[in-house]
């Protein structure tokens, strides 16, 4: 008999399970076969020898479905009790670098990781992947983190970079660290001091910044091309914000809107904010959600039962046709969608910009900044120029679990326009270029550099 703590385990897995059963969209496309995948981790959760072992079985069930908005989220407990990693990661170049390091240790900043406690980088991540969302060897540094932690030791760990040996243990709060900022703040160009070497020949024609606190902010190089980075589309307002800074300028012929690192938030805002640029009522994605009749799933049911030919006799007589049996058989094995296209704006609703727009892009433009990023995509309103993005966005249905985890389960599946498929592949720029390592280093903005040639030059 099983005593009350296999009992809670087995509840946890099965809601997972379940949930991920009745609304995830992608079981057909990558062939899963769920019910399998879930008999495979019951005896595993069972005789799981530890609470950690069970949580981290329940992110590496989850991880299953390879998606970037389905995930499992380890209890804040366990978190606190496994401890943090005094430093913070970068992806560079298809590489991990340290990007804030404590200080005292700066001669490690920004070098590459080869090993990691005696074992090749490239093993060690393969362990941790195996539990969180990626593309290659690419996750968010965030989860990366989060989940190396809980594979390393508590004390005596090592690094090996092009520096050495980097040593630490885990920490219960962050020490003072030091490093190089990131893109999002290198681009507050306050003073312009932030810009890199080849934009420089602009910074004596900046004539307007700004920082909004809801994490948008504005530039003007040379007279005419107004940059405006948004960092998340948490906040109402941000399109009247942009709107208004719009109207103050009406000799700009270029706008540059940068969400490298947006976070994502409400569709809902994006669109705002894109409305403000694309005319009209507009689509970005092609989307489709589970679907199901109570009727359909009986009929399918039944359906499942008959051989061919009494189908086909059935068809014959006028009691069903073939359209209702696929659709009552696809209901029945949990692989049918009601398909739609998103649409934003108004027939003829007018745009307020109507110059060249460009639009940067990383794979840290995440969830509703890929919506927006979408948008811009499908309409051929912008070009776009960066890396590709995360490759996920979904509209999670969220859930907490009884031993203090919870999970989070995509519920639409999207494609762009043109049927290309971006989740688990990111939304391809129209212009591909990644930052180099040396280029972070040194401060660099390739990315924007080149935007600004696009529309200057």
């Amino acid at each position: 008999m099983m005593d009350a703590g296999c009992i809670d385990r087995v509840l946890d897995l099965s809601a997972a399970w379940k949930a991920a059963a009745e609304v995830f969209p992608y079981f057909e496309e990558r062939g899963i076969d769920w019910d399998s995948v879930y008999g495979e981790y019951l005896p595993l959760v069972l005789s799981a020898s530890s609470e950690r072992e069970f949580h981290l079985l329940m992110s590496e069930f989850l991880n299953r479905l390879g998606d970037g908005h389905t995930d499992y989220r380890f209890p804040d407990k366990l978190i606190r009790e496994t401890g943090f990693l005094p430093f913070h990661l970068c992806y560079l170049e298809k590489e991990w670098y340290l990007m804030e390091v404590p200080a005292g240790k700066g001669e490690f900043l920004l070098t590459k990781i080869t090993g990691v406690n005696g074992e090749k980088v490239s093993d060690f991540l393969e362990r941790c992947l195996r539990y969180i969302y990626h593309i290659g060897n690419y996750a968010n540094p965030g989860k990366l983190e989060e989940i190396m932690s809980f594979l390393l030791l508590k004390e005596g760990n090592e690094l090996e970079t092009s520096c050495g040996i980097f040593r630490f243990d885990l920490v219960q709060e962050m020490p003072e660290l030091v490093g190089v900022k990131k893109i999002s703040q290198r681009s507050e160009y306050s003073g312009g001091g932030a810009l890199s070497d080849s934009t420089k020949r602009f910074e004596r024609d900046i004539k307007y910044q700004k920082m909004s606190d809801k994490k948008i902010s504005f530039c003007v190089y040379d007279s005419n091309v107004l940059y405006i980075r948004m960092d998340s589309f948490l906040y109402s307002g941000v399109a009247e914000e942009i709107s208004s800074v719009l109207s103050d300028f009406h000799s700009i012929s270029g706008v540059i809107l940068d969400v490298r690192k947006n976070i994502g938030g409400m569709t809902a805002y994006a669109a705002e904010v894109a409305e403000l640029f694309i005319p009209g009522e507009f689509s970005g994605s092609i989307k489709k959600t589970r679907q199901m009749k109570g009727i359909d799933l009986s009929s399918g049911s039944q359906y499942a039962k008959m051989g061919d030919e009494r189908i086909n006799r059935s068809i014959k007589e006028g009691f069903c046709n073939a359209e209702e049996i696929d659709r009552c058989l696809r209901t029945y094995k949990n692989m049918y969608y009601h398909e739609y296209r998103d649409s934003f704006g108004k027939p003829g609703q007018q745009e307020m910009f109507k110059g060249k727009v460009i639009l940067l892009t990383s794979r840290e433009t995440i969830s509703a900044a890929e919506d927006f990023t979408a948008m811009f995509k499908s309409t051929h309103r912008a070009l776009i120029v960066g890396s590709p993005t995360f490759g996920s966005t979904g509209t999670p249905f969220l859930k907490r679990l009884r031993l203090g985890g919870s999970f989070r389960i995509c519920s639409v599946g999207y494609r762009l326009l043109d049927g290309t498929e971006f989740i688990g592949r990111g939304i391809m720029p129209d212009i591909l270029l990644e930052e180099s390592a040396e280029d972070f280093a040194n401060g660099r903005d390739v990315v924007l550099d080149r935007a600004l040639k696009e529309i200057l030059v």
